[in-house]
């Protein structure tokens, strides 16, 4: 065997030293006499499943196909001796005993295996299916020597999708439960690293891998609470073994099935545990499958409930930008429901969150702005945190916000000042804030409907204060709320319509303004063809405003209103009632339209709506009646429907 093992040396050696001596001509990929067909080896061929068949299922983004480029490999180093020397070390791993075989690893092992050229040949010469088989030997030092070179080129993308292909990821999953750590270690690092495919996660997952990591990272309080250089040997290796299933398991949590297997196989209170660790490599990786868990219900309900969110908000000081982004972006999937939003202000979440965007330096980083925005406004849908927004003077901050680049930021800015000007001081703090007059020119800028309907929101709050209601008027801001009426959504549609039925009312001007609307009379007539409720409402609401002026009624009644209004008396939405029976009073104020009405049988279906239990309807359809008993025949009508009790 020595014999053996010195002779295998010795040719290793005079491999290595052709690179030296050979000229490039000597040898070619080609060469029959360097490369052998690996018949003797079977090859494990694993059918790729349906897309449909998971979330998970293999699809390929851009960025992922630039990088598999050279998955049928055909580019190869220019340097024919290191060609020849890495086909000779694939022909002795193929043909020669263990100890020669274990030898030429170490030595493959010691290339730039991360290198695009260097992977085509070790693929090209079959070097990939060659070292997923050596994993399933019995001889240690092989199976460690081939999972590190797999290791290494799994760190390119083409390499991850022929490993799984090629059927290793059971067998990796399989040494994850190895009686050595190495090898536990190796693999683990080799998963998270295929786990970066989705069909790699896939098989993952089916492999049975998901329940061994999580169990993995279950390491005692000693390595959580201990630098890592001070760990004993052992418990090193335990902690290389948590980081690495840790990473894999971040990659993971991308698909909704393996949340739910993760969940079942005990992550959480595990997750609850590392985030108190002082290794911060360990809390990144944990941060990153909260991220990605976060977005479903039954996890946000497990992070309050574990305390994972109190050592969340603390890592929104973090001095790491991934960190701070991840923790803002937790605390706004987390800022859903009155608890937690009460938490967060109690563990000075809001201050943290205001700091962050306060800071210049953060203003380039559009992820970390956008997520803490985005916390900023779930967190003052809870008056409290608006008391404590106006506390540190958060307005003015936010104000600054309004000219980002990011329309995400600007929509989550805008919608924090809707909340904030529910209440009266607000809205003289946006004012002397310059942040009115910006917010009403989004209204022409931008087409984003979060936006829109928010900036309709804040000038909505903002009208009962006169000196507000000054600058929407010197500033064009009715005729563009107008305008939001013409946009494709009907969100959008709903909430400038109610937005400028609240101007019109607080306008000095409202006869002036109302008259100068008049071309766009037709346009409104048209939103009543909506099947959208509450565009049908808004409409009826401005309606019932406009046709209070003479000429506009007038208008309005050539363009066929009164049949539009009566095709809606029919619904049974107590919001469309109440806003259609304003509209219908209104109308009634052009003598034949009263006549109109009763001809089109309204009186009997709009009576009901005197049983309403909603007092604006109540209110609403007695205006109406008033309208409608202008006719004679009406009056008759509404006593056999009993509104007017006969005595």
């Amino acid at each position: 065997m020595n014999e053996v093992t010195n002779n295998n040396m010795e040719t290793l050696r005079e491999g290595s030293a052709a690179k030296d001596k050979r000229n490039e001509t000597d040898v070619t990929l080609e060469d029959k006499t360097l490369v052998e067909p690996p018949s003797a080896l079977y090859t494990l061929m694993v059918e790729e499943p349906a897309q449909s068949d998971d979330s998970s299922s293999y699809s390929m983004t851009l960025s992922e196909f630039e990088e598999d480029r050279w998955y049928n490999p055909t580019s190869f180093s220019d340097d024919a001796a290191e060609i020849e020397s890495i086909q000779r070390l694939i022909k002795y791993i193929r043909v020669g005993n263990q100890t020669a075989t274990a030898i030429a690893l170490a030595a493959l092992v010691d290339y730039n295996l991360r290198d695009e050229s260097t992977q085509s040949i070790v693929i090209n010469t079959g070097g990939t299916e060659l070292l997923i088989n050596l994993l399933e030997t019995d001889h240690n030092e092989c199976r460690h020597g081939a999972l590190a070179v797999l290791n290494e080129m799994s760190y390119m993308l083409g390499t991850r999708r022929n490993l799984t292909n090629l059927g290793a990821i059971p067998i990796l999953v399989k040494l994850l439960s190895d009686r050595s750590v190495d090898l536990q270690i190796l693999s683990a690092e080799t998963l998270a690293n295929v786990a970066k495919i989705k069909k790699g996660r896939k098989f993952i997952r089916k492999a049975g891998g998901i329940k061994l990591m999580v169990d993995y990272m279950d390491v005692p309080h000693q390595v959580l609470k201990t630098e890592s250089e001070m760990l004993p040997l052992v418990q090193q290796k335990l902690f290389s073994l948590l980081c690495n299933c840790s990473k894999a398991l971040w990659s993971m949590s991308k698909s909704d099935k393996n949340k739910d297997v993760m969940r079942r196989s005990g992550i959480i209170p595990v997750m609850a545990k590392l985030l108190t660790s002082v290794h911060e490599d360990v809390v990144s990786s944990i941060m990153g499958i909260i991220v990605n868990c976060a977005t479903q219900p039954v996890f946000r309900t497990a992070i309050k409930e574990q305390g994972m969110l109190v050592d969340i908000l603390k890592l929104l000081k973090s001095s790491d930008i991934e960190m701070m982004n991840n923790a803002a972006t937790v605390t706004f999937n987390c800022a859903e429901d009155p608890e937690s939003r009460k938490l967060i202000k109690e563990q000075g979440g809001l201050n943290s969150l205001v700091n962050i965007v306060k800071v210049e330096s953060h203003k380039c980083e559009t992820k970390l702005i956008e997520a803490a925005t985005g916390a900023i406004w779930k967190c003052l849908m809870n008056p409290d945190n608006v008391k404590r927004l106006e506390d540190i003077n958060g307005i003015h901050v936010l104000v600054r916000l309004l000219d980002s680049d990011s329309e995400d930021v600007i929509a989550n800015t805008v919608a924090s000042l809707a909340e904030c000007t529910k209440i009266g001081r607000n809205k003289i703090a946006l004012r002397a804030a310059d942040g009115l007059v910006p917010i009403i020119k989004l209204l022409q800028d931008t087409g984003h409907e979060r936006i829109l309907v928010n900036v309709c929101r804040v000038i909505d709050n903002c009208a009962s204060d006169p000196l507000c209601m000054e600058q929407v008027v010197s500033n064009d801001g009715i005729r563009l709320v107008w305008s939001m009426m013409k946009f494709d959504s009907t969100l959008v549609q709903s909430t400038a319509g109610h937005t400028l039925v609240t101007l019109l009312k607080n306008t000095k001007e409202s006869s002036d303004i109302m008259r100068s609307l008049v071309t766009g009379l037709v346009m409104l007539v048209d939103l009543l063809k909506s099947h959208d409720t509450r565009v049908l409402a808004a409409a009826c609401a401005v309606i019932g405003i406009l046709a209070k002026e003479p000429e506009n009624l007038a208008i309005l009644t050539d363009y066929d209103i009164v049949q539009r209004l009566s095709s809606l008396v029919h619904t049974s939405n107590s919001d469309l009632q109440a806003h259609l029976s304003r509209a219908i009073g209104s109308c009634c104020l052009l003598e034949r339209n009263c006549h109109t009405f009763g001809r089109l049988d309204v009186v009997l279906p709009i009576s009901k709506y005197i049983h309403s239990n909603s007092d604006l309807v109540k209110q609403n359809v007695t205006f109406a009646l008033h309208g409608l008993s202008g006719d004679a025949t009406n009056c008759v009508a509404m006593e056999s429907c009993g509104v007017v009790p006969v005595r």
